[in-house]
C-alpha cells in the first residue's frame, strides 16, 4: 500500500455551525442536526509527530480468517453527546444483531475540541475506524489523507451501495476533487420561520413558496410595530443572524454572485463583486435603513445572540432547522416554515455532517459494512426521528416530504448552490474572517461604503490566500 507523510502543523479549523457534529442540538427531537448554541471557535492545533497515512484503499472482500467466535471491534468517533447519542446507539444495536461478527464501539467527545481530539488520535496512529466530520472541515481532512476514497466499497460486489437512494444535494458535501470520501448523516438548508400568531394578529398574509426579496421586505415592514407609541419598536418584522458568514452565503447566491472563483484561486472580482455588494447593502438596510430587524444582541454570539423570535416579539427568523423542535413546543410561537426569498435568483446553502472511514483503519471492510448501514436506508429509518432523513424513500414513507413544515426544508434541496469552502481548503483562514469584518461593520455603521469595504476585504483575503499557499 502506498502512503504519504502527514504532518498536521498549525492546522487551523473554523468550527462554524457544526450541527450535530459537535454536540446535541435543539432537544430530543433534533439532537443530531447542527446546534444553535454552537459558537465560532478558531482552534490551532500543533502536532509535532509525523505519521504514515495511506492514500489509496486496498479493499479486501474476504478478510483474514479470525479464530472462531471472535469479533471485529469497530470504533466510531462522534462529536454528538447527551440525547444525541440515542440514534447512534439504536442503529448500532440493530446492526450488531444482524452482524454478530462485528462489535461497534461508540466514542463520543462530549466536551472540548472534537477536531483537536481527532487530530491527536491521527497523529498517534490510532483514530477510530469511522469518523464524523462537518462540511467545511472536509477539504482539510481529506486533503491531508485522513479518509479513504469510498468508490471501491460503493461499487464492491459484496456490499455495494446504491447512492441513488439519497436526496438531491446531500452526497456532494462529502466529496473532494470528484471522489466520495464521506456519506451523509444529517443536514439542514436555510428557511424562514414565521409566527402565525403575529401574522394573524396584524392580518398579514403568510409568506408563500416562491416569494421574493421585495415580498420579504414588505412583509417585514408590515409586521414591525411600535405598539405603545413610545417611539421604540415592540414587534420586529424579522430576526436576522447577525454577522454569520456561512448563512450570508445564501444572500450572495440569491443576488446572483459567488464569493470565490470556481477554481479557488481568486477572491478579487467575487468577494467584491456588484452582486456581493447588493447582498451586503440589502442586509445592512434591513437593520439600519428599514429598521425591521433588531440589532444583534452580541456580535460574537452565534446567530447574533437574539431571542426575539422565541419570545414572540419577532414575526420571522431566517435560520437553519436546528432550533425547530423547541419552537414547535414554544407557547409564544405558532410555527410556519417557508423557503428563503429569491433575489435575482432562487438559492439556498446546505449545512451538513457525515461519516467516513479512516485511512489508518485496519478494519476497512468491516467499517464499510457498518458505514453503509449507518447512513443507508436502515440507518435512515432511525435518523428520521432526530433529523431530516437523507434517503428519499424514507422521507416519502415517513410523510416528511409532504409535511407542511418538514416538506419546506426538503424542498429547498432543489435550490442548493455550492458553498465557498468547496473551492478551497483555506476559506476559513482567508476570506471568512474578511467577510465577517465587513458584515460587522455594515451592521454597526450604516454609513459604510459597502463597495470600498468589500474591495479591501477581497484584497485582504487574496493576500491571506497567497500566504497559505
Amino acid at each position: 500500500m502506498k502512503g504519504q507523510l502527514l504532518r498536521y502543523a498549525s492546522f487551523s479549523l473554523l468550527l462554524v455551525t457544526l450541527a450535530g457534529l459537535l454536540a446535541a442540538c435543539g432537544g430530543a427531537a433534533n439532537t443530531s442536526a447542527p446546534v444553535e448554541r454552537t459558537v465560532v471557535v478558531e482552534a490551532t492545533v500543533i502536532v509535532e509527530r509525523t505519521v504514515e497515512v495511506p492514500r489509496e484503499v486496498v479493499v479486501t472482500p474476504t478478510p483474514a480468517p479470525r479464530p472462531e467466535g471472535t469479533k471485529t471491534v469497530l470504533r466510531v468517533g462522534t462529536g454528538d453527546s447527551g440525547e444525541g447519542l440515542t440514534p447512534h446507539q439504536t442503529i448500532i444495536e440493530q446492526f450488531e444483531k444482524e452482524n454478530p461478527d462485528i462489535q461497534v464501539q461508540l466514542e463520543p467527545v462530549g466536551s472540548g475540541d472534537y477536531y483537536a481530539r481527532i487530530l491527536t488520535q491521527i497523529a498517534a496512529g490510532d483514530p477510530p475506524d469511522i469518523l464524523q466530520i462537518g462540511d467545511d472541515a472536509v477539504p482539510n481532512f481529506v486533503g491531508k489523507g485522513a479518509f479513504v476514497d469510498l468508490a471501491p466499497f460503493i461499487t464492491s460486489g459484496t456490499y455495494p451501495l446504491d447512492t441513488s437512494i439519497y436526496l438531491p444535494g446531500v452526497l456532494e458535501p462529502g466529496q473532494w476533487e470528484g471522489k466520495q470520501y464521506l456519506l451523509p448523516k444529517d443536514f439542514s438548508p436555510l428557511a424562514v420561520y414565521y409566527n402565525k400568531k403575529l401574522f394573524d394578529q396584524y392580518k398579514v398574509p403568510y409568506p408563500e413558496d416562491g416569494w421574493t426579496w421585495d415580498d420579504f421586505l414588505k412583509t417585514a415592514q408590515s409586521l414591525t410595530k411600535d405598539t405603545n407609541g413610545d417611539g421604540k419598536t415592540d414587534v420586529w418584522g424579522v430576526q436576522l443572524p447577525g454577522p454569520w458568514t456561512t448563512g450570508f452565503e445564501y444572500w450572495v447566491a440569491a443576488a446572483g454572485g459567488r464569493l470565490i472563483s470556481e477554481d479557488g484561486s481568486t477572491f478579487e472580482g467575487y468577494l467584491d463583486s456588484p452582486e456581493t455588494a447588493t447582498a451586503v447593502q440589502f442586509y445592512s438596510d434591513l437593520y439600519n435603513k428599514q429598521k425591521v430587524a433588531p440589532p444583534p444582541a452580541d456580535l460574537n454570539a452565534f446567530g447574533g445572540g437574539n431571542s426575539e423570535f422565541e419570545s414572540g416579539t419577532a414575526a420571522m427568523r431566517l435560520f437553519g432547522r436546528w432550533p425547530q423542535s423547541g419552537l414547535k413546543d414554544n407557547p409564544n410561537v405558532d410555527l410556519g416554515v417557508v423557503g428563503p426569498p429569491a433575489g435575482a435568483e432562487r438559492a439556498n446553502v446546505l449545512f451538513w455532517g457525515g461519516f467516513g472511514i479512516s485511512a489508518l483503519s485496519e478494519n476497512q471492510e468491516a467499517a464499510w459494512r457498518f458505514l453503509s448501514y449507518y447512513v443507508g436506508a436502515q440507518g435512515a429509518e432511525v435518523w428520521k426521528d432526530w433529523a431530516l432523513p437523507t434517503v428519499a424513500s424514507v422521507a416519502e414513507a415517513s410523510g416528511q416530504a409532504s409535511d407542511p413544515i418538514e416538506g419546506a426544508w426538503l424542498g429547498e434541496l432543489n435550490y442548493l448552490v455550492p458553498r465557498a469552502y468547496v473551492s478551497t481548503p483555506y476559506w476559513g483562514a482567508t476570506a471568512d474572517p474578511a467577510l465577517r469584518k465587513v458584515l460587522e461593520q455594515v451592521i454597526i455603521d450604516p454609513a459604510t461604503d459597502v463597495p470600498a469595504a468589500l474591495k479591501a476585504a477581497a484584497q485582504e483575503a487574496q493576500q491571506a490566500l497567497a500566504d497559505q499557499q
